[in-house]
């Protein structure tokens, strides 16, 4: 007879003489095994590689953007320092040229705190593939168990969220995670997640209720609010015993970030620093329908997805983490640097590695860095699966590749490391690593198998050169792209007598 997982859909044939109706399944051990063979499901063959039938898969495709790329059009390959960059890139990484021009369909669905989304780079198209086939590799490693997706520096789960709702369409219809692990340092982001599953249906009509009435007198409310933040804090650490004031403490922070100017920070104590931008009322009318749809969407993915979320440091996360966890660590960025770091440094990630307090929740320099790679070095020995992302500053390429280990050659550690354009600045380049761990035989092989993967769904020729390949005639678009960028590079030279393309 068959018996199935009421959860995750797995299957198989049962001939033992003992009852197996509700025991836990073994493969996401969420799940209830009951008798009978479901209309859709998966089976896992002798080398623990899952097969699908007719299980749903979304219907997915990737939104190509903007125009095709050259090394010319970023400054982090300028000059001779850039051009010495450039080989250091070219010699101990794969380049993604076209990393930020595919993005996942509606890559804005999940953008819920705007301009404080996350990075863009956690929307696009090779994300999300790279931590599917990782969770595939794992899937195996893990000798048929899916793995939990760890995320020490959640935000606003852009990660998650898009992997909770397109992770499928690239494992045939089988879910890649059993649940979600996660933690961050900003109380509001994990407040709103509870509050979230405590409300259901009724979070986003309870906000927007609220919303409205601070919208007719935004500057007055906008100011009032801030400062009320600075309570806070304390009421979302009592969220237990008053949800109520919790609940408002989060509407706050949501309203003053979707209404703010630029972007959010947090003072040592917790507060908001922001300043407001002026709208119309027909332009705040809209924002709320947009509000509606993307608060909306983020609460259905928090209600349908079992989760540990917590208001912690990035270090207690990682402690719940088993040998067949994947953990992705998008990092708090220090400030960018193009310099060369030899090779051999001691402690490399700490060169160069000035701090950005991109978030005001603390220190993201030298020290902070040492910390996230000894972490990560602990995890990768125990077993578990790490991914990190950062800027590809040389110095932190050479810290994430030292952890991978596997026996893999000096020579194929760029496998390991994908640098792509940043998706906001022409300034920035940024790093996606992939750290087997241990003992971890496939995901060891899936970073070649990622790419030929992404060069087949229309993704650049990475394993060809294809980016960095001589491109003699650019074609209208392209000339238009490089016209209007010349332009604005002499705009800042003749606003600013300090800048320096360097």
């Amino acid at each position: 007879m068959h018996i199935h997982c009421d959860r995750c859909g797995f299957e198989r044939v049962y001939t033992g003489a003992q009852n197996q109706d509700g025991m836990p399944c073994a493969v996401c051990g969420l799940g209830r095994m009951r008798n009978g063979r479901p209309a859709c499901g998966f089976t896992i063959g002798a080398d623990f590689r899952p097969a699908p039938h007719d299980m749903p898969v979304p219907n997915y495709h990737a939104v190509r953007t903007g125009t095709r790329s050259t090394p010319s059009d970023f400054h982090y390959f300028a000059a001779l320092q850039g051009s010495a960059y450039q080989a250091f890139v070219q010699e101990h990484t794969s380049y993604v040229g076209a990393f930020t021009n595919l993005l996942v369909p509606d890559s804005e669905q999940f953008a819920w705190l705007t301009p404080y989304t996350g990075n863009k780079h956690n929307r696009t198209h090779f994300t999300q593939l790279a931590l599917a086939r990782v969770a595939q590799a794992k899937f195996v490693d893990n000798k048929g168990r899916l793995p939990r997706l760890i995320e020490p520096f959640v935000g606003s789960g852009q990660i998650w969220l898009n992997s909770a709702c397109w992770g499928k369409a690239f494992t045939g219809g089988v879910q890649p995670f059993a649940s979600v692990v996660a933690g961050d340092l900003n109380h509001y982001v994990i407040g709103s997640y509870w509050t979230m599953r405590r409300l259901g249906a009724r979070f986003v009509d309870e906000y927007l209720k609220l919303a409205e009435a601070w919208d007719a007198d935004l500057p007055q409310r906008y100011a009032q609010l801030v400062e009320e933040t600075g309570t806070a804090k304390g009421e979302l650490a009592r969220a237990g015993e008053n949800p109520a004031l919790a609940m408002m403490a989060c509407f706050k922070y949501i309203w003053l970030v979707n209404r703010c100017v630029r972007s959010t920070r947090l003072s040592p104590g917790g507060a908001v620093t922001a300043s407001c931008e002026y709208r119309t009322a027909g332009e705040l009318a809209a924002l709320r329908t947009q509000e509606r749809e993307r608060l909306g969407a983020v609460r259905d993915k928090v209600v349908g997805t079992v989760f540990d979320f917590e208001c912690r440091d990035f270090r207690r996360t990682c402690e719940l983490a088993e040998p067949g966890d994947i953990v992705f660590m998008d990092c708090p960025f220090p400030v960018f640097s193009n310099g060369l770091v030899p090779g051999d440094a001691v402690s490399p990630e700490t060169a160069g590695s000035s701090s950005a307090n991109t978030y005001g929740t603390g220190d993201d320099g030298a020290d902070f860095q040492k910390a996230i790679v000894d972490v990560a070095r602990e995890l990768s020995r125990e077993g578990v699966t790490v991914l990190l992302c950062n800027f590809a500053n040389p110095g932190l390429v050479h810290a994430y590749q030292r952890l991978v280990a596997n026996g893999v050659a000096a020579r194929d550690l760029k496998y390991y490391t994908f640098t792509y354009r940043s998706p906001a600045t022409t300034t920035e380049a940024y790093q996606l690593t992939v750290v087997p761990g241990v003992g971890n035989r496939a995901v060891t092989a899936s970073p070649r198998q990622i790419l030929a993967d992404w060069h087949r769904h229309g993704g650049d020729d990475v394993l060809g050169g294809e980016f960095f390949a001589p491109r003699q005639v650019l074609n209208a678009t392209e000339t238009a792209f490089q016209l209007q960028y010349d332009a604005q590079q002499e705009r800042r030279e003749e606003e600013d007598s300090d800048y320096d393309p360097q």
